[in-house]
C-alpha cells in the first residue's frame, strides 16, 4: 500500500500483483459510514490487488485526510476527484482498463462519475448503492433527528458529525442510479445487494449485470470495533474483476508524491513506523514547529480521522498555532497492519494500543520532537494516560472522557463508562462509597505524611505524572457516566485532584460520549488550543525536516520513514 496525493486528495494506491493493465478507484460512503466500514474497504482493495487489479482507495475534498473542510457545493469536487483519480491512473501508472467501484453513496457518486464520460468506464461494482440521491437525503436527515442531532448553522445538515450543505443535498435529488448506469454504458456491472426490496437494474442498463446477495451487510454496516468485512462478498468480487485479465508489460511508476498541503505552509505526510512499521499515521506539520508536539489517538477502532473528523481539524488547527501532529492508528485499526477483525473489542483496552502509542512517540521523535502531548477520546483517553505513566516524553495529556482511571478496580470496563459485567445494581451505590473513602485515606496519607499507600492507584499515577510536571486537561460530557469515576477518585468535580502542576477539568456543553457533534468538537478542540497555549507553546521552532518522495526502490527503509512498500 502505497500513500498518495492526488488533486488535493488523500489516497492509498495498492499495486496489482501481476502486471495487468486494469485498475479500480475505489469510492468510499460518506460520513459515519465510513467510520464503519473504512478497514473493511481496506480489505476489499488488498483483495482485489492481491488477484490482479490495481486500486486507489480515495478521499473527497474536504472528508477523511483529504485538503480543505466541508463547504457548499462540495459533490461537484467530490465527481471531480473521481475522475481525477482515473486520471491519474491512467496517466501516471500507463493503466488502460479503469473501473469505478463503490459502497453506498460511493456507488452513486461512481455511477455518476463515469455518466459523465460514457463508455470510458470498463466496470462498474456497486456494494449496496443508494438508487436515489432524493432518498438519501431524506435517510441523512431523520437519522440527525433520531440521534437528536442539529447543526447550528443554517443551511446544513449534521448527521454524526459530518456535515452536508443544503446546495449539495439539492444536488443529491437530481442523481438516480438507474438513470446514470444507462448513461454511462460501461463493459459490465456487478451489483451486491443486502435482502431487501430494491429498484434493481433495469435491463436497459446498456450493459451486462451480475448480482449478488451482499450477505453480511448489517454486520459491516455497524461500529467499526463491531464492523466484520463480508470476506465471502470481497473474494467474489475480486474473482469477477480478474476475469479477462490479461497479462502486460509492468509499467514502473517512478516518484509518486505523497506530500499534501493543507494550509498555509502546512503538508501532511504518512509516516510508517513501529518495531515491524506496521504502523502508519498522518504527520501534519507546519514549516517551522515550536519544539512539543501533538500524538493523536484512535478512539475506539475508528481510524486516524476521528469520529466526526475531529483528528483531522485539530491537527490542522493546531498546525496553523505552529503545532505539529501525529494522528496514528493502532494495529489492526486504520490503515495499520495487523490483529483480527474479531479480536477489535477485546483488544479496546489491552496492552497493545498502548504500546503503539509508545512507537508514536518514537516516530515523533525521529522527526525531531521529544516533548508530546497525548489527546484521546475514550478508548484513546485511556492509552494517552497509560503511556504518560511509562514514558515521560509525553508532557501534557488532553483527555476526553476517560471512562476509568484505573480498570483493575472496575469502575468502567463499558465503552460509555457504565458498570463492569455481572454487577448487582443494589450494590454499587455501597461499592462506590468503599472506592471514594479509600481513595481520600489514600490522598492524606499521601499529601500529609508523604507515603504513598497504594490504596487508591488512581490517586498514586495522577501524583506521579503531576511530579513530573505533566500538564492535565480532563473533559468530560455532560453527565457522562466517567464523571463518576472521576469523583469516586477525586471528589466531586475532581476538587480534589493533585495540584503540582497544572490540571483542570472542563464539562463540555453536549452529551455525546464519542464528542461527535462539531459543537462539542469545536470546544475540546478550544479547551487543547488553551493548553497548548497557555502551557507548552515556549522554546525555538524545530525546523521542517526534508521528506522523501516516494518511490518503489528496492533499497531497506528506516525504522520510521515515508512508507513505500506494501502493506
Amino acid at each position: 500500500m502505497i500513500p498518495v496525493a492526488i488533486h488535493g486528495c488523500r489516497s492509498w494506491l495498492h499495486l496489482a500483483a501481476g502486471p495487468t493493465g486494469r485498475a479500480m478507484v475505489l469510492c468510499p460512503p460518506f460520513g459515519y459510514e465510513l467510520i464503519c466500514t473504512q478497514l473493511g474497504l481496506r480489505n476489499l482493495a488488498e483483495g482485489l490487488a492481491a488477484a490482479g487489479t490495481t486500486v486507489l482507495r480515495i478521499d473527497y475534498p474536504g472528508t477523511g485526510d483529504s485538503a480543505g473542510d466541508e463547504a457548499p457545493g462540495r459533490l461537484e469536487d467530490w465527481l471531480a476527484s473521481i475522475t481525477a483519480a482515473a486520471d491519474w491512473l491512467r496517466g501516471t501508472l500507463g493503466l488502460e482498463a479503469i473501473s469505478l467501484g463503490g459502497l453506498r453513496l460511493g456507488g452513486l457518486l461512481a455511477a455518476a462519475s463515469a455518466a459523465r464520460s460514457p463508455g470510458r468506464i470498463a466496470d462498474l461494482v456497486l456494494l449496496a448503492p443508494v438508487w436515489s440521491g432524493r432518498t438519501y437525503g431524506r435517510e441523512l436527515l431523520l437519522g440527525a433527528r433520531a440521534a437528536g442531532e442539529s447543526s447550528a448553522e443554517p443551511g446544513w445538515l449534521e448527521a454524526a458529525g459530518f456535515r452536508l450543505h443544503d446546495s449539495d443535498i439539492a444536488a443529491l435529488r437530481g442523481l438516480d442510479l438507474a438513470t446514470l448506469l444507462k448513461a454511462a454504458r460501461p463493459r459490465r456491472i456487478l451489483l451486491a445487494e443486502p435482502p431487501r426490496p430494491s429498484a434493481g437494474v433495469q435491463p436497459s442498463a446498456n450493459a451486462p449485470v451480475t448480482a449478488l446477495p451482499f450477505d453480511g451487510y448489517a454486520a459491516f454496516l455497524r461500529h467499526a470495533h463491531l464492523s466484520i468485512p463480508p470476506a465471502p462478498l470481497f473474494e467474489s468480487v475480486a474473482r469477477w474483476m480478474a476475469e479477462g485479465i490479461a497479462p502486460r508489460r509492468a509499467v514502473a511508476p517512478g516518484l509518486l508524491n505523497d506530500r499534501l498541503p493543507v494550509g498555509p505552509g502546512t503538508e501532511e505526510q504518512t509516516l510508517r513506523f513501529g518495531p515491524a512499521r506496521n504502523l502508519a499515521g498522518i504527520l501534519c506539520r507546519p514549516a517551522e514547529a515550536l519544539p512539543t508536539a501533538v500524538l493523536i489517538l484512535n478512539t475506539g477502532a475508528n481510524h486516524h480521522i476521528g469520529n466526526g473528523r475531529i483528528a483531522v481539524r485539530l491537527a490542522r488547527r493546531l498546525a496553523a498555532l505552529g503545532f505539529a501532529s501525529l494522528r496514528m492508528d493502532a494495529a489492526g485499526v486504520g490503515e495499520s497492519a495487523g490483529g483480527m477483525a474479531d479480536e477489535r473489542v477485546a483488544a479496546l483496552f489491552s496492552e497493545g494500543p498502548t504500546e503503539d502509542a509508545l512507537a508514536g512517540l518514537d516516530a515523533l521523535e525521529q522527526q525531531g520532537f521529544r516533548r508530546c502531548v497525548a489527546v484521546g477520546v475514550c478508548s484513546g483517553a485511556h492509552h494517552a494516560f497509560q503511556a504518560a505513566l511509562r514514558d515521560p516524553r509525553i508532557v501534557g495529556l488532553a483527555l476526553a472522557n476517560l471512562p476509568a482511571f484505573d480498570r483493575a478496580a472496575g469502575g468502567a470496563p463499558d465503552l460509555d463508562g457504565g458498570p463492569p459485567p455481572g454487577e448487582i445494581a443494589a450494590l454499587r451505590k455501597p461499592r462506590m462509597a468503599m472506592r471514594r473513602a479509600l481513595a481520600e485515606i489514600d490522598r492524606i496519607v499521601a499529601e500529609r505524611l508523604g507515603i504513598e499507600p497504594g490504596l487508591d492507584r488512581a490517586g498514586g499515577w495522577l501524583r506521579r505524572l503531576q511530579s513530573r510536571g505533566t500538564t492535565t486537561l480532563l473533559a468530560y460530557s455532560s453527565r457522562d457516566r466517567a464523571l463518576r469515576e472521576l469523583r469516586a477518585h477525586f471528589g466531586r468535580g475532581g476538587r480534589h485532584l493533585p495540584q503540582r502542576a497544572p490540571v483542570r477539568t472542563v464539562v463540555l456543553g453536549g452529551t455525546d460520549h464519542a464528542i461527535n457533534p462539531q459543537s462539542m468538537q469545536r470546544e475540546f478542540i478550544a479547551e487543547i488550543e488553551e493548553e497548548l497555549r497557555r502551557h507548552h507553546a515556549q522554546g525555538p521552532a524545530t525546523p521542517c525536516l526534508p521528506l522523501p518522495a516516494l518511490g518503489l526502490a528496492s533499497r531497506a527503509p528506516p525504522a520510521v520513514t515515508i512508507s513505500a512498500t506494501m502493506a
